[in-house]
């Protein structure tokens, strides 16, 4: 387990809470990302986050990622 981050991200119930590492990772797997895409996708998300932002725009970041990474791979296949 990665230690936190201080990030306080907005939840939609307007709560504010520590952004977690491990919840990010657990969505994506729970979506079939593999070990080595999910860790790249963190990686990159980690990088864009700042304090208030919101778990949608977290949401719509990580999953844009994966969503342009499957469209690739999926071109590489054919």
């Amino acid at each position: 387990m990665e230690k936190e981050m201080d990030i306080k991200i907005l939840k939609s119930s307007g709560e504010r809470a520590i952004f977690s590492l491990d919840k990010l990772r657990k969505s994506l797997k729970h979506s079939g990302a593999d070990h080595n895409l999910v860790e790249q996708i963190v990686g990159r998300v980690k990088d864009e986050l700042y304090d208030g932002i919101s778990t949608n725009e977290i949401y719509n970041r990580a999953y844009a990622l994966l969503k342009k990474t499957n469209r690739s791979l999926l071109q590489n296949i054919n």
